[in-house]
């Protein structure tokens, strides 16, 4: 009799656990096409997402793995787990060894951070999982154009939109009371200052945006790298190595050396030895304001002729071990009240089409705090180009080394 009961009390805790265990069963395309929303949240809670996102940001760091995987947790009963890149090829690198050893299932990463020519890579490689992002419900908060093309390749959607961001330039009003605001111009102050100006090295992406700019100015305009053309390249870029190296004598450190990162770029003009540093996040100088890191007279401005504006997008690896938990985090990402708050953390700019919002949500959007050293919404708007196919970027990068870091 007593053997029963420990019997039927065995039988009670393995029933129990069962029920609070998640569903580990693997989550199908097939899957997909029959699930409604709810049961796909069902089937990621209690799972944890393999989250790979670029890491050289240390408030954005700080900001996803406290405030909100804990709110993941809390919402979704989902754990989210980071993994740091250094930069988001390192995760293309690690899904092409994987998909070369034939790991097919239970991979390593469930969701990646990525655009531009990592997506171009991910897609021709056939390393995504399949298109989801119609599927998700924050997708209807995006204009319509948002998640059609990634740096010139059509996304078909095998990722989702996610972030915008704009390229802007800083400086300190105190050491300069009026910069340049052409790319003629910026060679003209570098030339009467020399050793005031620096460019990361590519291909970190922050440097090689700088090199697009100067591509776009010399090739007339973005618009004509929306597809990629030989003949334009090779016009546009003999004159963009041309000024590149025109300009390198007077680079911070004669340009025998160049900052590895926008880290570097940002701790040089902080230290003063440069006089304007650039990033691809329009408020990153407010930020910088605020962590100390910056004086309080800097402030930030667009060339006359335009800065790259671009997305940057959510995917799902071809062997993710959880892709419906992945779905599940990455519509709350793109959520109206994520953006909201990412936007106070981080100062990053507000993405969603206003006109698809309520009007409570487009009172929260008008309400946004704005720090003085960022630029007022429709002002990046009207400077805003868009991103070149990213044959461009490959091409530039590569060149670049042999055209003017080696000569």
């Amino acid at each position: 009799m007593k053997a029963d009961k420990y019997f039927i009390l065995i039988l009670t805790c393995l029933f129990l656990l069962a029920c609070n265990r998640a569903d580990e069963t693997p989550f199908t395309k097939s899957d997909l096409e029959k699930a409604n929303w709810p049961e796909i949240e069902q089937k990621a809670r209690n799972t944890t997402v393999n989250f790979a996102m670029w890491a050289g940001d240390e408030n954005r760091n700080r900001f996803f793995r406290t405030e909100v995987a804990e709110e993941l947790k809390k919402r979704y009963g989902v754990t989210l787990n980071v993994v740091a890149l250094g930069d988001t090829a390192e995760a293309i690198n690690k899904l092409l060894t994987e998909k070369q050893a034939g790991k097919t299932t239970a991979g390593s990463i469930d969701m990646v951070w990525i655009n531009g020519e990592n997506f171009r890579t991910a897609k021709k490689g056939d390393l995504l999982w399949g298109s989801f992002s119609e599927r998700l419900p924050s997708f209807a908060l995006y204009d319509d154009d948002a998640g059609k093309t990634d740096f010139g390749t059509p996304v078909e959607g095998l990722e989702a939109p996610w972030q915008r961001s704009q390229f802007v330039f800083a400086y300190d009003r105190e050491r300069l009371k009026d910069p340049p605001r052409s790319t003629e111009q910026l060679k003209e102050w570098i030339r009467a200052n020399p050793g005031k100006f620096a460019y990361p090295a590519p291909p970190d992406f922050t440097g090689s945006a700088f090199l697009r700019h100067v591509l776009f100015h010399f090739g007339g305009g973005s618009n004509k790298f929306e597809k990629f053309d030989e003949q334009l390249y090779l016009s546009a870029s003999s004159k963009t190595f041309a000024f590149l190296n025109e300009i390198k004598p007077y680079l911070w450190r004669r340009g025998e050396n160049y900052p590895n990162s926008p880290s570097e770029l940002n701790r040089l003009f902080a230290n003063r030895e440069i006089d304007l540093t650039f990033a691809y996040g329009a408020a990153f100088a407010s930020e910088a304001i605020k962590r100390g890191e910056f004086p309080a007279s800097v402030r930030t401005f667009v060339l006359e002729d335009g800065t790259i504006k671009n997305y940057s997008f959510l995917t799902i690896p071809f062997n993710a071990s959880n892709p419906a938990g992945a779905m599940v985090i990455t519509n709350y990402f793109m959520s109206h009240e994520f953006q909201l708050r990412q936007s106070v953390v981080l100062g990053s700019i507000y993405p969603h089409d206003l006109s698809k919002l309520s009007d409570a949500q487009r009172a929260s959007v008008t309400n946004l705090p704005r720090a003085e050293a960022t630029l007022a919404a429709d002002e990046l708007e009207a400077h805003a180009v868009p991103e070149a196919d990213s044959a461009y970027l490959e091409r530039l990068e590569k060149d670049w080394r042999s055209q003017v870091l080696l000569q």
